[in-house]
């Protein structure tokens, strides 16, 4: 009971840190931001940016509270110095592209600064070992949360044009707790003191002979950013989660090994940094170049978004349905459905076809009438297209534009 009481208390000098906060208040930004992207394609919000927000906070916080006690179990001991130059150069790094924020990039690039050169001075393996812990933590969050509030929108592809897809993006801030080598600096900023590991303690061997840890609050920041044009959000959510699982266990495994076999320490510095590219690169090409799940069909309309609390959720109609004939109208347009809808005021009904299925559906409302289906559909013709392209940091979006200056002056 001491050492959870001990875990608790460090846990919440975390969530109560200026730095968490400072966290919390870029997280509400990303998710003012994408609601503006959502304001534009769909004309209203979906769900308030503070619901929103409350939503990641609290899974970020779950998860991280079950990421702290998966640390201590593991005995990942970090010197709390190795966050101090991991956490500036990704941000660093983020001002080139924004997906490289994420800790493997620069946690890779610090450990083979250390191999190489002897600074800074930090455990690998354990370095190595938190980042496998976080992106375990990433793929929890992608499987639990990650499909919540995707975007629909639609984009070109070589394949047919337009096509429906919908825009993953989430950002969560993240309390945790890790095990730092207890030293004068280290045990004024721990809290709780130090906690004595029992014998069983046996998954990861620290480069610190001692076995006297201390309690270490930190925050960090997970992003997941991703594209369904193949699948749905929630099946994409979740096939980017299992992979992402996959790697995050081998990263894991691997520091461990690498704990005791030196030379595994190079393999992982350069490893972690270049699976996790490859696993983004991968997945993206995937959906870019495979089928098209949400196309334009030959005959009615294809649902992209089903609004919440409207008469097509009411009814029972999903994402990916094909909308054939309202009120005994077949349907190819926007237009033939608001004249089918202004024939009959307080009764809808509806055949859709699902898969290989045709089904139908009735709602009816007395007290306010029907005038919508509540409905978002893949457009026939359109000129407004999503383009799909890399998140360039603030580097290099200046760079581009001085080499843009520069040729038009030229």
């Amino acid at each position: 009971m001491a050492f959870i009481k001990m875990l608790v208390t460090s846990f919440a000098h975390s969530i109560t840190s200026l730095f968490f906060i400072i966290v919390v208040m870029f997280t509400y930004f990303r998710i003012r931001r994408n609601a503006q992207l959502e304001e534009y394609w769909l004309g209203f919000l979906r769900s308030p940016v503070s619901t929103q927000l409350v939503n990641v906070v609290f899974f970020g916080m779950l998860i991280g509270l079950i990421a702290s006690l998966l640390i201590v179990l593991i005995g990942i001991t970090i010197d709390y110095q190795a966050v101090l130059f991991v956490w500036p150069l990704a941000l660093i790094l983020m001002l080139f592209n924004q997906r490289y924020m994420c800790f493997s990039y620069a946690g890779g690039i610090i450990s083979l600064a250390n191999l190489l050169t002897g600074w800074p001075k930090i455990d690998v393996s354990a370095l190595i070992a938190l980042i496998g812990v976080l992106h375990l933590m990433e793929s929890m969050l992608i499987l639990a949360d990650g499909h919540r509030d995707s975007l629909p929108v639609w984009v070109e592809h070589d394949k047919l044009q337009p096509v429906g897809a919908y825009l993953l993006q989430k950002v969560w801030p993240i309390p945790l707790v890790v095990l730092v080598i207890p030293y004068a600096g280290a045990q004024l900023a721990a809290n709780g003191g130090g906690v004595s590991m029992p014998d069983w303690w046996p998954l990861f061997r620290s480069q610190n002979v001692s076995q006297v840890y201390a309690l270490f609050p930190i925050v960090a920041v997970l992003g997941y950013g991703d594209i369904a044009i193949t699948r749905l959000p929630d099946e994409r959510a979740r096939e980017s989660g299992l992979w992402l699982a996959v790697y995050s266990i081998s990263v894991l495994t691997l520091a461990i090994v690498s704990s005791r076999v030196y030379w595994l320490k190079y393999v992982a510095a350069v490893s972690v940094p270049l699976f996790h590219e490859l696993l983004v690169i991968v997945g993206k090409k995937r959906q870019l170049r495979g089928e098209p799940a949400f196309g334009v069909p030959w005959v009615g309309l294809r649902v992209l978004e089903v609004l919440p609390e409207s008469p097509a959720e009411k009814m029972g109609i999903k994402r990916g349905d094909i909308l054939l004939n309202v009120n005994g109208k077949s349907i190819s347009s926007q237009e033939m459905l608001y004249e089918a809808l202004g024939e009959y005021l307080y009764i809808v009904w509806v055949d859709v076809k699902r898969g290989d299925s045709v089904l139908s559906f009735e709602y009816t409302d007395y007290a306010n009438g029907i005038d919508s289906l509540g409905l978002v559909f893949v457009p026939r013709n359109t000129g407004k297209y999503f383009r799909i392209e890399e998140q360039k940091g603030v580097i290099i979006r200046l760079w581009n534009k001085l080499r843009g200056n520069r040729r038009k002056s030229a």
